[in-house]
């Protein structure tokens, strides 16, 4: 059950004609039960996951993962792009080649995005069970993405569509150490390639394919292609990112002490994949997130069940960049934590 009559500006203020969803009137029945004008959409498909693994030697194992994976569909609030869009069939000049082919309809709904992964890894230990050598070599193909679509003047409200096709390769590793008694260093890293491999097919209503380049919006500024630019990375996805600690372990007395140092790098990614929208100057909102890299440290003394220790975060007091977005209509950035040093006490309660 819903309804299409919402509160907004006061329906019964500014219409008085609106129907009114408190009273079940026969003549606005079309209007306050949804249901009756199945708009209801359903979607089914099978997914599965397969695993095959082979331990190669005691300490050596190989494994091959195929899985696949899905995000459910969903509803707009229009199945318009508004007044003046240049995607709709009005009496506008920016709107001509739309009402020559009865503009773009984005629908109602839209479906599931399908993702589809493939991974060979492996895990192993050598020297003894001194090292441990672990990884994986992946491929993603994300198919029929959901992408937002928010750029005004060409979309009033916000819509959601099925867009086109990603793919992302990319490998990690992870390796454990144990150089000497109560040393070890640990350290990790992956590289990821992402990119729009197909684009999405904008037709008319005739099916007729929409020429971007020959749009423009009521205020005559340049309509970008919604397909997308083929080879265009995904957002939030640095191409490399890597880790690595040392810590050194002692025993003295009767106290177990220890030590320990890290260092975190990500490079260069994209706050989102939305080209369209622009701020008030005109520039791009797909801001880009410069490379960072952080230091980590901190020292315990423990004895029994209680342990003491003093850690620092971000200890070079780094102004990482972690996300940006437009939403407020200004730039907003959301940093890492600034430099912080604590002191910290744990104590393990053990049952009987």
């Amino acid at each position: 059950m819903g309804s299409t009559v919402g509160s907004f500006g006061c329906e019964h203020i500014n219409f008085p004609n609106a129907p009114n969803p408190c009273v079940n009137e026969p003549n606005y029945k079309e209007f306050i039960n949804l249901n009756a004008l199945h708009l209801d959409r359903t979607f089914s498909a099978f997914r599965s996951r397969a695993n095959l693994s082979w331990k190669v030697t005691y300490d050596a194992l190989l494994y091959y993962t195929w899985s696949q994976g899905f995000r459910a569909g969903g509803f707009n609030r229009s199945a318009s792009c508004g007044c003046g869009s240049p995607l709709t069939s009005g009496p506008y000049p920016n709107e001509a080649q739309a009402r020559e082919h009865g503009g773009w309809n984005p629908g109602l709904a839209f479906a599931p995005d399908t993702l589809t992964n493939n991974e060979l890894g492996w895990k192993s230990t050598w020297l003894d069970r001194r090292l441990q050598w672990d990884g994986a070599i992946y491929q993603e193909d994300w198919n029929h993405a959901q992408i937002s679509l928010n750029a005004p003047g060409i979309v009033d409200l916000s819509l959601f569509i099925n867009g086109g096709n990603y793919r992302v390769r990319g490998i990690e590793t992870s390796l454990i150490a144990r150089l000497a008694s109560g040393l070890s260093i640990e350290a990790g890293g992956a590289w990821d390639h992402s990119e729009l491999v197909k684009q999405r097919s904008f037709l008319w209503t005739d099916g007729t394919p929409i020429d971007f380049s020959a749009l423009q919006t009521f205020n005559k500024t340049k309509v970008p292609d919604l397909r997308g630019v083929l080879g265009s990375p995904l957002a939030g996805a640095p191409p490399l990112q890597g880790n690595i600690r040392a810590r050194y372990d002692l025993a003295f007395n009767g106290y177990d002490a220890f030590g320990q140092i890290g260092v975190v790098h990500q490079a260069h990614s994209l706050s989102t994949t939305d080209q369209l929208t622009h701020d008030l100057r005109g520039n791009s909102t797909a801001y880009g997130l410069p490379a960072f890299t952080t230091l980590d440290g901190a020292f315990g003394v423990g004895k029994d069940a209680w342990l003491v220790q003093i850690y620092g975060e971000n200890l070079t007091d780094t102004r990482a960049q972690l996300f940006a977005n437009y939403s407020q209509y200004y730039k907003a950035i959301t940093v890492n934590r600034p430099r912080t040093i604590g002191l910290r006490f744990s104590y393990r309660f053990r049952g009987k």
